[in-house]
């Protein structure tokens, strides 16, 4: 198996780390592409990191990772940095600070406006500045409460959003967004998941 060593840098979004980068990974995901048919040109992975503030979902702002691939099909993503300052948000009963990603492979990452060609459907990165308590919407947010840092959470669908995610949507309508808009983008509920969960990308034409 071949390996490579890779660092991307989206046009007009800042890089989690430059090329010289040798510091300890805050987190590492691991995972496999699969192929749905032709294999398109891709040549990076992007976390896309969801609209705490709109209707807009994954892509208010996207960074990219240093990623050790092993041919032909695994993938090894380190996260050296807290995400940026822009994406993150809080609730008004901790101080906490949240931030949450998804995965995407993406055709040029240098280009102004990346294509995407597939994500984890499954899994959400997510980021909290300090330790989550239980019983805070924090924690209702995320599926329970988590230790300070990033972790995986597994992503659902939910027709009907309550709680935590129904505040978001509150915000959503409050920027200006319509409430349709604000609650089909905020129908799914974050849940537990193991840390060392791999990954799944199905890569699309």
């Amino acid at each position: 198996m071949r390996r490579a060593l890779l660092c991307w840098l989206l046009a007009g979004c800042d890089p989690v780390a430059d090329r010289g980068y040798v510091g300890e990974p805050m987190f590492t995901l691991v995972g496999t592409f699969v192929s749905t048919g032709q294999v398109p040109s891709v040549g990076g992975l992007a976390l896309m990191w969801q609209d705490s503030g709109g209707a807009g979902g994954p892509g208010v702002a996207t960074t990219t990772v240093p990623v050790e691939i092993e041919f032909p099909s695994t993938f090894r993503v380190s996260v050296p940095l807290p995400p940026p300052a822009i994406v993150r948000f809080a609730f008004d009963d901790s101080d906490v600070e949240l931030a949450e990603a998804y995965v995407f492979v993406v055709e040029d990452p240098d280009a102004m406006r990346p294509i995407p060609h597939g994500l984890d459907r499954g899994h959400a990165l997510v980021y909290a500045s300090a330790d989550v308590a239980p019983d805070t919407q924090a924690a209702d947010y995320l599926g329970g409460p988590v230790t300070a840092g990033y972790h995986l959470r597994r992503f659902a669908a939910n027709a009907e959003p309550a709680g935590a995610q129904r505040t978001m949507i509150d915000r959503c309508v409050a920027s200006g967004a319509s409430a349709v808009a604000c609650g089909a983008r905020r129908a799914y509920q974050l849940a537990a998941a193991s840390d060392d969960d791999p990954l799944r990308i199905v890569v699309t034409p």
